[in-house]
C-alpha cells in the first residue's frame, strides 16, 4: 500500500476510535503527508498515530496524528479562520491547519527553537497562508492580531492570563494544562461576551513549555 492509502486508513481508524469528526479535518490527515515532517530515521512510522520526537532528548515531538485532530474538533476549525499555532517543531500541524482553514484563512504558528524554525520555514514554503515566526509561544500574544482560533501543541502548568486577554470575542482557545511528565487536560476557553468559558475534555500528554512560565 502507497503512503496515501496508508493515511486514508489511519483517517478512517481515528475517526472509528475518537470521532466523529469533520471531514475536512479527516481529509487534511490524507492530503498532508506526516513523512515530510519527521526525521528521516522515523519516515517508516509517519502514518502511526503515535508521536515521534524531533531531537535526541525528546523535548520536541510531531504530536500523534489524532492530537491535532482532537484539537481541531474543539476549536471547530473551519475554512477562513485566522489560527494562531504555539509550537511549529517542523510544521505538520501547520500545515493541516493551512488546509483546513484553506486560501481564504491565515495560520501564524510561533516555534522557540531556531533550528525548527528554519526547517519549518522551508517544508512550509509551498503553503502561502503560513507564516513561521521564532521566538518564545508563552510570550508571543502581542503578536497574534485577533486569531479566531488558538492552538497550543505543548503543556503548560496553566493558560497564561495575555493569552485569554488576547481572544477576541468567539475566540477560541485549546491547550494541553498540567504538571511535566503527567497526565495533563485538554483545556478549551471559549471568549464570551461576558468573560471566557472554560471546560476540560480529557486527559492528553504533551511535551512541556520550554519557555517563559
Amino acid at each position: 500500500m502507497d503512503r496515501r492509502g496508508e493515511r486514508t486508513l489511519l483517517a478512517e481508524r481515528i475517526d472509528r476510535d475518537l470521532g466523529p469528526f469533520d471531514p475536512r479535518h479527516l481529509e487534511a490527515l490524507v492530503e498532508v503527508d506526516r513523512a515530510r515532517f519527521v526525521r528521516s530515521n522515523d519516515k517508516a512510522r509517519a502514518n502511526d498515530d503515535v508521536p515521534l520526537a524531533l531531537d535526541d532528548f525528546g523535548q520536541a515531538t510531531v504530536s500523534a496524528p489524532h492530537a491535532y485532530l482532537l484539537s481541531f474538533r474543539l476549536l471547530e476549525l473551519a475554512k477562513g479562520d485566522r489560527v494562531v499555532e504555539l509550537g511549529t517543531g517542523t510544521g505538520y500541524g501547520a500545515a493541516l491547519a493551512s488546509f483546513v482553514v484553506g486560501g481564504e484563512g491565515v495560520v501564524t504558528t510561533f516555534e522557540i527553537e531556531s533550528a525548527l524554525a528554519i526547517t519549518a520555514r522551508e517544508l512550509l514554503r509551498p503553503e502561502r497562508n503560513v507564516t513561521v515566526l521564532e521566538g518564545d509561544a508563552i510570550a508571543s500574544a502581542p503578536l497574534w492580531r485577533s486569531p479566531a482560533r488558538v492552538t497550543c501543541t505543548f503543556a503548560v502548568e496553566s493558560i497564561p492570563d495575555e493569552w485569554v486577554a488576547s481572544l477576541p470575542r468567539g475566540a477560541i482557545l485549546v491547550a494541553p494544562v498540567g504538571p511535566r511528565d503527567r497526565t495533563q487536560r485538554l483545556v478549551r476557553v471559549v471568549m464570551m461576551d461576558d468573560g471566557p468559558r472554560v471546560t476540560d475534555h480529557g486527559g492528553v500528554r504533551y511535551v512541556f513549555n520550554r519557555g517563559g512560565s
